[in-house]
């Protein structure tokens, strides 16, 4: 009975070790599955970012929040909350199709009374929906040339800190996409502390060919929370781009001018012929706007060109 004894101990005892064994190795591609997969997702993340990919980008951002929350995307955003399961429960069962925009403008006596239950739960979802990061946006545009457009954005803080819920920072991307939602034009990371309040961001998107598109989108998506992000669209009916510029002057294949030919007043022989014996391209196609034409002229060129000789003689 002894020795029939020790065997089945020992039997039992490499079956348990070897679930252990198991059991252990499973855990161990959990934690790892959980602990890199988050870097993974960033790092296409960033690849998508360099690409300029607009709706690839916001669902990477999306996914790459989750798996770091260990929330699903369609779970209710005020989960990442220490609220009470039961008050939880009660938020889905009866206030999961309300934003919490408009949970936070509510007071503690409705919510509570729209998830059935008291005052104390319902201040505790309105604490956290006034805590949700959000930001407000508005913008001013401003065209710099026919083909460049400055949209000047402030973005306001719109929840209330809570340095144990916050910390010290929270970041928060935000970018210009085109009219199809495919390309984004401009992108900006910027960072929220306790003290501010306010942030301008400048940015200046190229209009190909002067044509204006009928509109454009703005982002702005919490780098943390799942759920804290907004759109707004600006249109641009209303807005009127400066004309097309004409193309530069070319320098066109002309004999040069002499000195002694060039026909001004007598003088110039005398104080021009010193320096300079011909005139170069440049002051050759330049020389009778610059000198005999009444209306004003512009000449831009290089530095060395012979600009200021030609503005010798204008004086002249």
């Amino acid at each position: 009975m002894d020795s029939s004894a020790g065997k089945v101990n020992v039997l039992l005892q490499g079956f348990i070790s070897r679930e252990m064994v198991e059991d252990f190795a499973l855990v161990s591609d959990m934690a790892y599955v959980a602990q890199n997969g988050g870097r993974i997702v960033r790092a296409v993340l960033e690849i998508a970012m360099s690409k300029k990919w607009a709706h690839v980008t916001a669902v990477l951002m999306g996914v790459s929040k989750a798996i770091e929350s260990r929330l699903w995307p369609y779970d209710h955003p005020l989960r990442q909350f220490s609220l009470k399961p039961e008050t939880l429960h009660a938020l889905e069962k009866w206030a999961d199709d309300l934003s919490v925009p408009h949970l936070a403008a509510l007071d503690a006596h409705a919510l509570g009374s729209l998830v059935h239950l008291n005052d104390i739960h319902g201040q505790a979802i309105l604490n956290a929906a006034k805590q949700f990061p959000s930001v407000k946006i508005s913008y001013n545009l401003q065209p710099i040339a026919s083909d460049v457009l400055k949209i000047s954005l402030e973005v306001t803080r719109a929840f209330e800190w809570n340095a144990k819920v916050h910390g010290t920072s929270e970041p928060f991307w935000l970018w210009v996409e085109d009219q199809d939602g495919s390309n984004i034009l401009q992108l900006s990371h910027i960072m929220f502390h306790q003290n501010t309040d306010l942030l301008a961001i400048d940015f200046f998107i190229l209009i190909p060919s002067g044509e204006l598109p009928d509109y454009v989108t703005i982002k702005s998506i919490s780098d943390r929370w799942v759920g804290a992000e907004d759109t707004i669209t600006i249109i641009f009916d209303t807005l009127t781009m400066p004309p097309v510029s004409r193309p530069n002057t070319k320098v066109l294949d002309l004999p040069f001018l002499a000195i002694s030919d060039i026909g001004g007043p007598p003088v110039f022989k005398d104080i021009f012929s010193q320096d300079v014996h011909t005139l170069n391209a440049l002051q050759t196609q330049s020389y009778w706007n610059m000198v005999h034409a009444k209306h004003n002229s512009l000449l831009c060129a290089p530095a060395g060109s012979g600009k200021s000789l030609l503005g010798k003689m204008a004086i002249w």
